[in-house]
């Protein structure tokens, strides 16, 4: 039975993933904004359109920021796990170079 394996490499690239996804996001909002028509664009014939169309739009605005924001809140703790694991490979290294020169 193998012990728990971890790549830090994998779990950046991981994070790079997320990183790209998080930027998509973003730039998804930007044109979901870039869109959004102004209150007389709708017409008198379009008024009643208009407030459902916000109502919803808001909410998915509102979304697409909160989903950013959750991205890159994934994205900080991958890049601190990576950091970690690395950080004790070394530890774990040294340990073990310390025991063999007391070995020899």
């Amino acid at each position: 039975m193998e012990g728990f394996r971890t790549d830090p490499d994998q779990i950046m690239q991981c994070r790079s993933q997320l990183a790209e996804l998080r930027e998509r996001a973003a730039d998804i909002l930007t044109l979901a904004e870039d869109a959004n028509p102004e209150w007389y664009i709708w017409g008198l014939v379009g008024a009643p359109f208009a407030a459902w169309y916000w109502k919803y739009a808001d909410d998915t605005y509102e979304h697409l920021s909160m989903m950013g924001e959750a991205l890159q809140d994934r994205v900080d703790a991958l890049d601190c796990t990576a950091q970690n694991y690395r950080q004790t490979d070394q530890e774990i290294e040294k340990a073990l170079q310390s025991i063999r020169e007391l070995l020899s």
